[in-house]
């Protein structure tokens, strides 16, 4: 995409650029339409979350459930996870300490009713469900690094893969592998003959197939009615699914240590994560570009699954296919791109598996299709291609050949990019074609369309839960309207929390800070900027200013501010970076060479900066712009 220059800034605000690190911005524009929208969206889902928390919550913080029984560690960090990054990107002010209160009530209440956590972490799952539940501790860093437990559990958790915990030895250092697809702080699950059970398909997930296709006797679910073949399943999965060795979706741990270096700054966390990241390159590499899904515990692929590199949990084969390799394997490698200093090379290994799939595709009568997923009769489950990792890594290279992919995908599609459709989902996702659009310049109207969207989504669960709308059964998805008087709370299903959250970020995400949306299952925020307000000393935009990024490029952006006040003058400091990783060389026709800058808005006024970049230049941290060089700890 070409690059222009919006605007090109005065003498006497280059001169003022140059004493203070400060742009002034003195001339009114009228309210754009997208700017009012942004603000009310953000003042909208603040007092939302309030509402919704005092609904759902009990005084303490935890959840109106049941206290005993089964329950998930992710489901309930996932009711409230956007809130600190709601707060971070310039919400209501008490939603930080919200935040940080709700998480700990979350986790007092998994660990005591529930008890699946030790030492405040998930006792033993796989990474498809770690990376969606600590979501949630991640943002708390973005909203308020300084708070003095925050550090102590980043250590804690991410030293569980770095063999610091002698009761979690998940890692093995020589092959370079996590040593199970389930694991956590009551370190690795290696199978157990012991443990078989007859095993029949829940509901929900029997729509994606038999966990393996090779048990004799069993080639469909029905087979599973006869109690022979439920134990034979059930023994198989015990000596092959999960007698350990790695799965692609463990590199979304990576995200635990780049998180604990963002606070710290200690470089064994980064040395952590290259070498993690570096063996699944290669094993990448070695197996034609396409990421094998297990690595048997004697460091072999296939060692469980008779040489085929296809058939691991969370896999190429079962339940998932693409959705949980391919987010693990863009995970990992933005996380080793990140603090390896912008070292591009470990994209290589998305981008080679999404190639492939690309590649594989085939044209329909309505649409384009691609394979999901791989079995002994081949490739299988052909869908639309999901943007999401089109987008995820074309903005993590800014490389000509991966906007080259885009746009291969969307002349097979033939369909129109520019729609944004109306819907929430549990992964805030969706909307990754319009805005790609948009960013090409031919989607002018997207913010409007999709600021109005998201607020109308906001709308929608806020009705849906004060009709008292309750989730009985997830499947096949029993939503029954209940009298307020005959309520019970501690029948709901555990994703209820998640189907009514009233907030959703992906819209400022992508329009405040010039990224798409997380990967769900464990994603780091890879944003281009990030704003602080230096007059009340907090993250995010200050109040009545809205940020657009209009433009995105290799070598810089454009992003215009508004301040819609008539009355008070507002000041923001942009950064570079969601982390502060990268450097302006530029604004506007002036050199610079600093990570963050301020704007001082005089009433109602706006400003379009052009804004040259130099990505990954800096150390990577948590640090807000008036911490210095280290964290302080409250």
């Amino acid at each position: 995409m070409r690059r222009t220059t919006v605007v090109c800034l005065s003498a006497i605000l280059v001169s003022a650029l140059n004493a203070q690190n400060r742009v002034e911005a003195n001339a009114r524009v009228n309210p754009p339409g997208w700017a009012v929208l942004e603000r009310r969206l953000i003042e909208d889902m603040s007092r939302a979350a309030f509402e919704f928390t005092r609904k759902h919550v009990r005084s303490g913080g935890t959840l109106i459930w049941k206290t005993s029984g089964p329950a998930s560690p992710d489901d309930p960090y996932e009711s409230f996870y956007n809130y600190p990054l709601l707060y971070a990107l310039g919400g209501d002010d008490e939603l930080r300490d919200l935040s940080f209160r709700l998480w700990s009530a979350l986790t007092r209440q998994l660990t005591y009713d529930f008890r699946v956590m030790r030492n405040e972490y998930a006792k033993q799952t796989d990474w498809f469900h770690h990376g969606e539940g600590n979501l949630y501790f991640y943002y708390l860093g973005l909203a308020d690094p300084t708070d003095h437990e925050l550090a102590d559990r980043a250590r804690r958790f991410a030293g569980l893969y770095m063999n610091e915990d002698p009761e979690a030895l998940n890692y093995d250092p020589k092959l370079k592998i996590i040593r199970s697809p389930r694991n956590g702080s009551a370190g690795p699950y290696l199978g157990s003959a012991q443990a078989a059970r007859p095993f029949r398909m829940a509901r929900g997930m029997a729509v994606y197939g038999l966990p393996l296709e090779d048990v004799p006797g069993v080639s469909s679910e029905a087979d599973l009615r006869n109690p022979a073949n439920a134990l034979r399943m059930g023994l198989a999965l015990e000596e092959r699914l999960y007698r350990g060795g790695d799965v692609p979706p463990n590199l979304a741990a990576t995200s635990l240590a780049v998180n604990a270096f963002l606070l710290t700054g200690e470089r064994k966390y980064a040395d952590w994560v290259k070498e993690y990241a570096e063996a699944w390159v290669e094993r990448t590499r070695l197996n034609g570009g396409i990421t094998p899904d297990n690595v048997g515990l004697s460091g072999r692929v296939g060692e469980y699954f008779n040489g085929k590199w296809w058939g691991g949990l969370y896999g190429w084969r079962w339940p998932h296919g693409y959705h949980s390799v391919g987010q693990a394997i863009q995970i990992g490698a933005a996380n080793a791109m990140l603090l390896a200093g912008g070292d591009a090379r470990f994209l290589s290994m998305p981008r080679t598996n999404l190639e492939k799939i690309v590649g594989l595709g085939k044209k329909t009568e309505k649409s384009f299709v691609a394979p999901s997923q791989k079995d002994n009769s081949g490739w299988f489950a052909f869908t639309g291609v999901d943007h999401t990792y089109l987008s995820n890594l074309w903005y993590m290279s800014r490389e000509a050949s991966d906007w080259q992919l885009i746009e291969k995908v969307r002349a097979a599609e033939a369909t129109d990019w520019r729609r944004v459709a109306g819907m929430h989902n549990k992964m805030d996702t969706g909307h990754d074609a319009p805005w790609l659009r948009f960013l090409a310049g031919d989607n002018p109207d997207y913010p409007e369309r999709m600021l109005a969207s998201a607020l109308g989504q906001v709308a929608l669960r806020l009705e849906r839960m004060r009709d008292n709308w309750l989730l009985i059964d997830e499947y096949p998805g029993i939503w029954r309207k209940v009298d307020p008087d005959k309520t019970d709370f501690t029948k709901l299903n555990e994703h209820h929390w998640q189907g009514q959250n009233p907030v959703t970020t992906e819209a400022l995400v992508q329009l405040m800070l010039g990224a798409p949306q997380i990967l769900y299952n464990g994603g780091m925020l890879h944003a281009t900027l990030r704003y602080f307000d230096p007059e009340r000393r907090r993250p995010g935009v200050p109040p009545d200013v809205a940020a657009l990024v209009r433009k995105l490029e290799p070598g810089g952006a454009t992003l215009e501010l508004v301040n819609l006040s008539p009355f008070h003058a507002r000041k923001v400091i942009v950064q570079a970076g969601t982390f502060g990783e990268h450097q302006f060389t530029t604004v506007g026709s002036l050199a610079v060479n600093r990570k963050f800058f301020e704007v001082a808005l005089a009433p109602g006024a706006g400003i379009v900066l052009d804004m040259g970049m130099r990505r990954f230049a800096n150390q990577p941290t948590y640090a807000f712009p008036w911490h210095g060089d280290a964290i302080p700890v409250r």
